[in-house]
């Protein structure tokens, strides 16, 4: 089964590749996304939408109409998402959302979505129109502030990292034999140009570290003040200004700030892989930067090969680089992360020991368990024990926070 949307219409015959191709010019000249050029050529219909997300994906299809709409849910979901990808939030439980929206297979909807709820979603579908008229309803109409927002998103050479980010550092990054390598060259391209590592391919399971890294580049060559100019985005926001550009009419401009950077760092490249307007974009952008030796470094959930919505091209761009993954760190490091973490803390040896023993694979949910053992022991007034630890860890093991 296709992963992206488009992928399926060309794979189930609804709609031709050359069809595919003239919606997509007309998007560089008239803005809109994919889909709706297919339907503005004919070429696709709402209903034909409708009917593929119902009987080959079994989407249930329900009339916003009839459905009373939970406050609490509402709040979950930010309007901003709600009315750029067509989503009302319905029912809320305690581990799940359930949503209705025109496209469940769009993978950018779906990501943002959950990052912003932090829980399951369970999406059903209904008719665009529909669910206009119900985000004005009760999301209010677009304010004009949003709108100019929209059209300013061009911004400067190198878009401001969240400052929750500027703590990634190679210094902080405790290594071991799972990441060494991925540390190594990473580090080396922050210093340096060389066509050995160029592109940079960076993949591991969320939590890992891959990110961290990714932003140390950018933090190390930011603090230095070197020649070398550096632009950091993650896929999400490349494809939000890039939409912003064609439908400001100011590709020039986009393209522009390309030209001038020395390296391109880019944070889950598979997030464009459904959308065939930024592929075409970034490769275009891929190979001038690249055939001017300038570094290109991305990093993603996936080694390029299982990237399946990822055009051949691109995938094949990234095979011809140099690839490491990082794994998940063995016990003896997962104790080196937690001494490094615990610096300032009175946390003894053994319950590091114990959390590390338990919490195996991600280093984010490790760190998450420490943060909670030293919360307990600062506001409790209490000494850290074993049964302490293990009832945290019992609750946070059998409600494991969402991950992408």
């Amino acid at each position: 089964m296709a992963e992206s949307f488009i992928g399926t219409l060309l794979e189930l015959g609804i709609i031709t590749r050359e069809q595919l191709d003239e919606a997509i010019s007309r998007q560089w000249k008239e803005g809109g996304d994919t889909e709706e050029n297919l339907v503005r050529l004919g070429y696709f219909t709402e209903e034909s939408l409708i009917t593929l997300l119902s009987r080959k994906f079994h989407y249930h299809i329900l009339d916003l109409n009839e459905l009373k709409m939970s406050p609490e849910a509402m709040k979950l979901v930010p309007s901003w998402i709600a009315k750029r990808f067509f989503i009302i939030p319905v029912r809320q439980s305690d581990t799940s959302l359930a949503v209705v929206m025109t496209n469940p297979l769009d993978r950018e909807a779906m990501s943002n979505l959950r990052k912003s709820v932090y829980l399951d979603v369970f999406p059903f579908v209904a008719k665009k129109s529909d669910i206009e008229s119900a985000l004005t309803k009760y999301y209010g109409p677009s304010l004009p502030e949003e709108e100019m927002h929209k059209a300013t998103l061009i911004s400067k050479m190198a878009p401001p990292i969240p400052s929750l980010l500027k703590k990634y550092t190679f210094e902080n990054f405790v290594t071991g034999k799972c990441n060494d390598f991925a540390y190594s060259v990473a580090l080396s391209v922050a210093r340096t140009y060389s066509d050995d590592s160029n592109p940079f391919f960076i993949y591991s399971d969320i939590g890992l570290g891959k990110t961290h890294l990714l932003v140390s580049i950018w933090n190390y060559m930011i603090e230095r003040q070197q020649s070398r100019k550096v632009l950091f985005y993650s896929s999400d926001r490349f494809v939000e200004e890039l939409r912003a550009a064609i439908e400001s009419k100011r590709m020039d401009e986009f393209k522009d700030q390309y030209k001038a950077i020395d390296i391109l760092l880019i944070d889950d490249i598979g997030l464009i892989a459904g959308d065939e307007v930024a592929q075409q974009q970034f490769f275009h952008i891929f190979n001038e930067l690249f055939q001017n030796s300038k570094q290109i470094v991305v990093t993603s959930d996936r080694p390029p090969k299982e990237l399946s919505t990822l055009s051949q091209r691109l995938r094949s761009r990234f095979e011809g680089g140099l690839i490491a993954e990082i794994e998940a760190p063995d016990l003896e490091t997962r104790v080196a992360i937690l001494k490094f973490k615990a610096k300032g803390a009175k946390v003894p040896n053994e319950i590091l020991s114990l959390i590390a023993e338990r919490v195996t694979t991600n280093v984010r949910e490790l760190e998450g368990v420490l943060k909670e053992v030293i919360a307990f022991s600062r506001y409790e007034k209490e000494p850290i024990t074993k049964e302490v630890v293990e009832k945290i860890l019992q609750r946070r093991l059998v409600l494991k926070p969402y991950t992408e």
